[in-house]
């Protein structure tokens, strides 16, 4: 399963490297972001931290598909897909991501040529498979979180992010979904 997930990360890195070679560029604003029609498509790997009162946390790890458009230099929105790779267990305790999805609306503070600082606000809903307290859960709630962006030249962007994904109770405990990714995403 780790070779699986490195394997994943190399081949995204080295589409990454290739899509920003290609690319010529095109005319830049502000801070070295690129015009455009302002479209972008995402992947990321991350890793989500559940959070129950009385459990250690578990880490199941995960991939996220993620499609945007600027709706100004600075704003965005943004519609995300994702699922778990495989089943986490902590002392007997196992948690599965099902799937996942999420809008949101992004703002971003640009800090430097290629570097910015974001925002996220909206809406998530998490599907979580346990072997404790409720097995299933459907879990839908307001999602928040904050990530840097770093621009490479020709459209490509990487990012690191910490996400709430959701909130809910397990027969009395309260519990916490989060996520931390590392991804890439092109602009066209």
């Amino acid at each position: 399963m780790k070779n699986w997930i490195l394997a994943l990360g190399a081949t995204t890195a080295l589409g990454a490297a290739g899509g920003a070679a290609a690319y010529d560029g095109g005319p830049r604003g502000e801070y070295g972001r690129g015009y455009g029609s302002g479209a972008y498509v995402g992947l990321s790997l991350g890793q989500l931290r559940y959070s129950e009162d009385g459990l250690d946390t578990i880490t199941p790890a995960d991939g996220v598909l993620t499609i945007g458009a600027s709706l100004s230099p600075n704003l965005s929105i943004e519609g995300r897909i994702g699922a778990g790779f495989a089943r986490a267990d902590t002392n007997g305790y196992g948690v599965d991501l099902d799937s996942f999805f999420a809008g949101y609306l992004k703002g971003s503070l640009p800090l430097s040529p290629g570097f910015s600082l974001y925002g996220l606000g909206g809406i998530a809903g998490v599907d979580l498979k346990r072997d404790f307290g409720i097995g299933e859960t459907h879990d839908t709630s307001l999602s928040y979180g904050v990530g840097m962006d770093f621009d490479l030249y020709g459209g490509t962007r990487l990012n690191v992010e910490w996400t709430r994904l959701a909130s809910g109770n397990d027969l009395g405990f309260d519990y916490h979904v989060d996520q931390a990714s590392i991804g890439v995403a092109w602009r066209f």
